[in-house]
């Protein structure tokens, strides 16, 4: 049954929302490939990532075929890598057990690698239009304002009131036009900074609006410390080619390909005795600030499985994007 908040974000998104997205028209795929990488990623950096990675990759069973490293190399400057790797696994047991195709159902979707409640939720609205409520950073906002929702947004207590909310909204009559004019109404006029109250199709109606403390809500979660961790990277080249090796399974950048990088100073001088430090390039991370010291080298004694690269092959070499920024570094040193 709809709801008068849903029938409002709906008559809203008719005439404002956004019906230009390149996975919008009602492909699974294409849903499912742009909700992955919305985790975490803003709107304006998915645009080029997903129309490069459809380009090389255009379906669910390509996917499947092919190789983690081009997948991982298409991904590479995204971030939160174990996304990519989910994706390819899901698409392989999809292929194994479900006729090559997303399944159409919200358990079978969770049992999915990556695939939460509400990823699944978006699927079957958007692609399946199921009404399924979904609940994203937009969403959470948008609820914690308009029903005036106390508590940190990720906090048990604070989700399973969003998640009541949901479920009393839903959209029945066009649950795809009601999903995205919600993730719409959070990401153009509910906004983190400088909402836009007075052109929100709800605030009749939002709490935090008629109590004027909407700068208050979502609460703000105490901020968590990122933790320092330094890096010591050779930045070795021969006749044109970078010297890269793969990263562990586990940790930072797991199986990446990156610069040989060491934990001390002294571990990287039992390997080179002409190393020399040229720059210090800060990166963060999530939880993680990383202090990277680059150094250069003649010579390098390897017991490691090193490939060279060169820097027009990187591109198809699945890379955190801090190697990018200490290549452009270099250059510009």
């Amino acid at each position: 049954m709809s709801s008068s908040f849903s029938q409002s974000v709906v008559s809203w998104y008719d005439l404002h929302g956004r019906k230009n997205l390149p996975w919008q028209g009602g492909n699974p795929y294409h849903v499912w490939l742009s909700e992955i990488m919305l985790q975490q990623t803003q709107v304006v950096k998915v645009l080029d990532y997903f129309q490069r990675f459809i380009k090389s990759i255009p379906n669910l069973k390509e996917l499947a075929a092919a190789d983690e490293q081009q997948v991982m190399a298409l991904w590479s400057g995204l971030g939160y890598y174990n996304r990519a790797r989910n994706l390819h696994r899901t698409a392989q047991i999809c292929v194994e057990q479900h006729q090559g195709e997303l399944p159409a159902d919200l358990t079978a979707l969770m049992a999915l690698p990556g695939i939460g409640r509400s990823t699944a939720a978006a699927i079957l609205s958007l692609a399946y239009e199921q009404a399924e409520p979904i609940m994203d950073g937009n969403v959470k906002r948008v609820f914690a304002r308009h029903f005036l929702v106390a508590g940190e947004p990720n906090k048990s207590a604070t989700l399973k009131r969003f998640w009541q909310l949901a479920e009393q909204h839903r959209e029945t009559a066009r649950p795809a036009a009601y999903t995205q004019g919600l993730m719409d109404l959070g990401a153009t006029l509910c906004t983190k900074h400088k909402p836009q109250c007075d052109r929100c199709p709800v605030s009749n109606s939002c709490q935090a609006l008629a109590s004027d403390v909407v700068a208050a809500y979502p609460q703000k979660k105490k901020p968590v410390r990122a933790r320092e961790v330094e890096l010591h990277c050779l930045l070795f080249e021969r006749g044109g080619q970078l010297a890269l090796l793969q990263r562990t399974s586990k940790g930072i950048w797991a199986s990446m390909w990156f610069l040989p990088t060491f934990d001390s100073q002294q571990a990287l001088s039992e390997v080179t005795t002409s190393a020399r430090k040229i720059f210090t390039l800060t990166h963060r991370l999530t939880h993680r600030l990383l202090q990277i010291h680059v150094y250069l080298a003649n010579d390098w004694e390897v017991d490691e499985p090193v490939d060279w690269v060169s820097r027009q092959q990187l591109v198809k070499w699945p890379h955190p994007k801090a190697l990018n920024h200490i290549l452009e570094q270099h250059d510009n040193h």
